[in-house]
């Protein structure tokens, strides 16, 4: 069944690579996001190519049918991608003294579809469009891409599952790719009606952890900022701060260039933790996708961490922001996993799907994925009653 207003494509789809978001059009690109796709909106997309990450150039997919439809999509860029980086952990700390000999080990140049925000389906289809057609469309491209601009390795993220029998499961399979698991994201329900409730639904040791913590940061006042054009340049400092301190995931900079693009854009908003004398202890960078909403970037000073308790405080905040704007959930995303299952979040094991150019290599990295390069395990907490 179509759903209304959606087309038929006629027959002749064509699919091709283009230098940026900006060269498909708005309009016809964001018609084809659907709730849960809020982050490869075409403003949120063209923010982020403002990034700095080695080797970044945006090449995004495109599938029109033969009267020029968009039809399918998926954002794409080429990027390095340092394996040592996927991780801190003993192998990260063994490669950084053969990098001494050999620089490159493990650096490989890589064109990966997807957001950059984890829990996002990486395939933007019409409704009328064979799924299986669209998705090995876009791939089938992908890997032309991929092999005139030299890349050693494809892929194809983020999935909360690998399910056999899915469409994107066969799809990839069936174009040589291996599923492989990558850091977890944690994702908290809102089925409360206030955030009084929600305190009230804790077992004790977990409620008595919010209080103290509601109770050390009291000296800072909640914001919300749906105009933070002004706080540009704070927000980007405070971020580097958080960037340099880092011991998990490390892959693109945030600069002003990208604050200032996502600060343009009505679904995107900061929730500030503000210090009496004005100055900002700490921020969550959101991003409206309802029914879920997905914290994106935050910052803080180390002292405002450690001090004033502005992260884990934050934390609270925004699933009481969610709460209190009937959001379902909240996505808390992939660092930090501890103090995010301490207000109730949950982890998702997420996968990605990779295929090397060379088979043996991509057995090999498939094996360390699975292996020494392998996300930690985390397990849920009971931090709820029921």
């Amino acid at each position: 069944m179509l759903v209304k207003g959606s087309r038929i494509p006629r027959a002749g789809l064509a699919t091709c690579a283009v230098t940026g978001v900006a060269s498909a059009d708005r309009d016809a690109w964001n018609r084809l996001c659907v709730p849960g796709q809020g982050p490869l909106r075409h403003h949120y997309v063209s923010a982020w190519e403002r990034a700095t990450l080695p080797g970044l150039s945006s090449r995004p997919l495109l599938m029109h049918d033969d009267d020029g439809v968009l039809v399918a999509a998926a954002p794409a860029y080429f990027y390095e991608l340092d394996m040592g980086s996927v991780q801190s952990n003993v192998v990260a700390d063994a490669l950084r003294k053969v990098r001494k000999v050999l620089p490159r080990l493990l650096v490989s140049r890589v064109f990966e579809i997807g957001s950059p925000t984890p829990l996002v389906p990486p395939f933007l289809l019409d409704p009328s469009l064979p799924p299986r057609r669209g998705i090995t469309d876009l791939v089938a491209a992908g890997l032309a891409e991929a092999e005139s601009g030299d890349a050693e390795m494809v892929i194809v993220q983020s999935f909360e599952r690998v399910r056999p029998g899915a469409t994107e499961t066969e799809a990839l399979t069936e174009l040589g790719f291996a599923s492989v698991p990558i850091p977890n994201t944690v994702l908290v329900d809102l089925p409360f009606a206030d955030f009084d409730e929600y305190l009230g639904s804790m077992r004790a040791q977990y409620r008595r952890r919010a209080r103290k913590t509601l109770e050390a940061s009291a000296h800072l006042r909640v914001e919300r900022l749906d105009d933070f054009s002004a706080e540009v340049p704070e927000l980007a400092r405070l971020w580097g701060l958080v960037y340099e301190r880092a011991h998990e995931l490390k892959r693109e900079i945030l600069g002003e260039p990208y604050f200032a693009a996502v600060a343009e854009l009505d679904y995107v908003s900061v929730l500030a933790l503000r210090r009496p004398d004005g100055s900002l202890a700490s921020y969550a960078l959101l991003l409206d996708d309802r029914p879920r909403l997905h914290f994106l970037y935050t910052g803080f000073e180390e002292r405002a961490g450690r001090e004033e308790a502005a992260y884990f405080r934050l934390l609270y905040e925004i699933v009481r922001y969610g709460i209190e704007n009937g959001y379902a959930s909240v996505n808390l995303g992939l660092t930090t996993l501890e103090p995010k299952l301490d207000v109730g979040g949950v982890p998702k094991p997420l996968y990605a799907w990779i295929r090397h150019r060379n088979q043996f290599l991509q057995r090999a990295f498939a094996r360390l994925a699975q292996g020494p390069f392998a996300p930690d395990a985390v397990e849920p907490r009971r931090v709820f009653r029921d």
